[in-house]
């Protein structure tokens, strides 16, 4: 069978937060806010090194998220795709590796980064139009969660 040479991708997209990403969305940043209120009521001190690698763990799935967003893009990436994608990638590596205090410091930056690039992507058609009403208040929980952590680091 022969390879094809070209591909045409028709995509609808609606502004409705799918089932799915509304439990994968805010599944994995609830216990950021979550841990910070434990460690304010006397948690283990351990939160803070596991907050460090969860939140570098998904900046860096997000990093590859947005990468494979672009291969899907008419034309090809774009290059606030890059941008963001380059910013997620080394910010969240920087962060795997960084002291607790540094390193939840620049998680909370990337979050709050994307609560507000993200639905700019969405409206430039670079990511799902969703992201509008997904990330911002997504991005900013797991953004104050962080921030509530760095400050008890």
């Amino acid at each position: 069978m022969a390879e094809p040479e070209r591909r045409t991708l028709r995509i609808e997209e609606t502004a409705r937060v799918p089932w799915d990403a509304v439990i994968m969305g805010w599944g994995p940043v609830i216990p950021f806010p979550a841990a910070a209120i434990w460690l304010s009521l006397g948690g283990p001190d351990a939160l803070i090194g596991w907050a460090q690698v969860w939140g570098s763990a998904i900046a860096l799935f997000l990093s590859g998220v947005r990468r494979g967003l672009s291969f899907r893009m008419p034309g090809g990436w774009t290059w606030t795709q890059m941008a963001v994608f380059a910013w997620l990638f080394w910010a969240g590596l920087a962060a795997l590796v960084l002291p607790s205090g540094p390193a939840l410091a620049v998680l909370t930056l990337i979050y709050a980064s994307l609560a507000f690039l993200d639905p700019v992507s969405a409206e430039r058609g670079e990511t799902p139009l969703w992201f509008r009403r997904l990330r911002p208040g997504q991005m900013s929980l797991a953004a104050i969660g962080l921030f509530g952590l760095w400050w008890q680091a």
